[in-house]
Order: structure tokens, then sequence, then C-alpha cells
């Protein structure tokens, strides 16, 4: 598919391996992919995409083309809704639910959290285990080692 032209020159990257890479972005497939598809290293598109605007131009739209067509095939539910701001009934509908379901959650969660009315405001001792006399915590060695 590109043929190396010697030592220390640059690969050439033919019409029809030019062609083929602009239609696999076209598609969805991504950058790199698209160039392993084709048994190109990755570098040489973006290599010749610098000196040829025309290349350029049209790896630009076939990006454009590709993104559209990946974000066309993620399903429809509460991912869609909140990051590609699909506002269909689907998604509308997915992300309701699963908002309502959080919530139904952190009440529980916070209610199982909460302490009985009759301890509200004791004083908790705090309790050390296993403190031996002559150990410090790491920071008290930093402490003493400055």
């Amino acid at each position: 598919m590109t043929a190396s032209r010697g030592r220390g020159r640059p690969t050439v990257f033919e019409a029809p391996t030019q062609t083929a890479y602009l239609d696999l972005l076209r598609q969805g497939v991504r950058l790199g992919d698209a160039a392993e598809r084709l048994g190109i290293s990755r570098a040489v598109p973006t290599r010749y995409a610098r000196t040829d605007r025309e290349f350029a131009a049209a790896v630009d739209e076939a990006r454009a083309v590709g993104a559209k067509v990946r974000r066309e095939n993620v399903p429809h539910d509460e991912y869609r809704y909140n990051v590609l701001k699909c506002r269909c009934p689907v998604c509308t509908r997915a992300a309701t639910v699963a908002r309502a379901g959080r919530r139904a959650d952190a009440a529980t969660d916070t209610a199982a959290d909460e302490s009985p009315a009759e301890t509200a405001g004791d004083v908790h001792p705090i309790r050390l285990t296993g403190a031996v006399v002559g150990e410090s915590s790491t920071s008290f060695l930093l402490a003493r080692a400055s």
C-alpha cells in the first residue's frame, strides 16, 4: 500500500490508499485503527496531511462524518441524554428513571447514617488501638527528621 522510496526518503501515500483511508474514517473508524487496517503506519496520513492541504481538508471532513456516525450508533439511554444531549422520549425517560432511582438510594442512605435522637449531641471518645509507647506516625518521623 505504501512504498518506501529509499533510505531517508518519505514514504509514498498513493491515491488508492488515501481513498480507502478516507472511506474508513467516514464509516466511523478511528484514525489509528484505519491506518492499521490498511497496513500503514498511523503517522503516514498525518504527515501527508501536513504537506497536502486538500488531503488535510478531506481528512477533517471525513472525521466529522465519522464522529456523527459513531454518535448515531450509541444506544438511546441516560448516557446519550446527559453526554450527547439527545432529548428524544426514550433518552428522556431513561434519564428520569435513573435520576429518581439515585435520589431514592440517597434518601435511604442518609436515613441509615443519621444517629438516633437519644444520642444526638453526645461526645464519642476516640479510641486508639494498638498504640505502643515509643512509636510515632510517619508525620512525626518527618517532623523529627527536619
